[in-house]
Parts: C-alpha cells; structure tokens; sequence
C-alpha cells in the first residue's frame, strides 16, 4: 500500500474510546484506524500485537471470519493508521453496525433470539479459535447482516490479554473459562442485563449533553 495517505472527513466511519476509523480511499473493503491523541500507547501495541497474530490464524470452512483481518500500518495525514477488514452488511453493502444498536434499536428480523444464538456462536469460536478479548463489549463487536438476512457477529476492537502465564494462547479450555469471566464482569452473559446497562448509559449520556447546552 501506498504511504501518505489522505483522510478526511468524507472517509470517517466511527470513533471509538481510544481510535477514529475511516475508510480507506483506495479500498472500499478496507479501514484504517487512527489512534486518538494522548491515549495509551502500551495498550495499543498490545493490542495491536494480538491482531497480528490473529490473522495469521486459519479458519476452517464450516466456520466464518469472526474477526476482520489486520494488514499492518500505513502513513496518513492524521498518523500513522492500522489498516484492516471493514465489515459491511451483504445486503445493503452499508457498514455493519455494532451491537449495541440492536440492543436498543428494534429491527423486523433481528430479535432477542436471534442475537443470543449468534453471540453463542461469537464465544464459541473465539475460544476454538483462541481469541482473547479485554474488552468484549457491545460497541466493540458488530453485527453483519447476510444475504438471507442472517446475523454473524465479528469482534472488531479490544482483543488482547495480559495474562503473565498464557495458557489461554494454547489451550481452548482455558481460552473460554477467561471468555466467561469476562462476560460475567460485564455483564455480557446476559443480553437483556447489558440492554439496560445501555439504556441507562444513553440517558447518562442526554442529560450531561442538556446541562452542556444549557
């Protein structure tokens, strides 16, 4: 890929706690994720380290591509950008959106059901696949709609771990007892639970937007 890249705000797709992402002016199928200013940058290398070895992983063809692909670094004129897989939805081509959205937004073909079936799916494949996220929350995992209008979800943001003894990166039995434990802790074992933490956050979020503007 070429260096210098140029972003703009036309490219822009969604900002993230630490990251911006855009999409790449010369894929289509492709984003770059821009680090924000002042976040950490130990994290992020970590982070960024476990994409890398994510990608390399191969998937077995009765499964599917549950996280993007990471292609490494690219010079832009915001930075240096993290160059992966953007998940679209098949049948509008559009972004896919995360899952938090659904979680708030009714949709005709996408009900609880569904979601608990497809996130089932998501943690399953992570553990056999062994990949670990810090952060599996809603925001960080997006819901690509097929063709058929069924749902696969893709982790997208926060994998990594920080275990001094990485039995996880080798065993698929301990990869999912850590899975667990971080849907336990936030609340993610339990859609309906994580729906109204969701709600409560929006509101949170209106009423300090109300006293801004006030």
């Amino acid at each position: 890929m070429a260096a210098g890249i140029l972003l703009n705000k036309d490219l822009f797709i969604k900002e993230g706690i630490r990251q911006k992402c855009f999409m790449h002016p010369d894929d289509e199928n492709l984003c770059i994720k821009i680090a924000k200013p002042n976040i950490d940058k130990k994290r992020l290398i970590n982070e960024t380290k476990y994409w890398a070895r994510y990608s390399k992983k191969k998937i077995k063809s009765n499964d599917y591509p549950f996280f993007p692909r990471y292609y490494g670094t690219i010079e832009t004129n915001l930075g240096i950008g993290h160059v992966f897989d953007l998940i679209r939805d098949e049948t509008t081509d559009e972004y896919s959106k995360t899952l938090d959205y659904y979680l708030l937004n009714s949709v005709d073909f996408i009900n609880d059901g569904i979601l608990e079936a497809t996130f089932k799916k998501l943690i399953q494949l992570m553990a056999r696949y062994r990949v670990i996220a810090n952060d599996i929350k809603p925001e960080n995992i997006c819901c690509k709609i097929l063709s058929d209008n069924t749902v696969q979800l893709v982790l997208i943001d926060g994998v990594g771990h920080r275990d001094f003894i990485p039995l996880v990166d080798w065993s698929a039995f301990f990869a999912k007892k850590k899975i667990q434990r971080r849907l336990l802790k936030l609340n993610l074992h339990d859609l309906n639970i994580q729906r109204n933490y969701l709600l409560k956050e929006s509101k949170l979020q209106f009423r300090a937007a109300r006293v801004k503007n006030a």
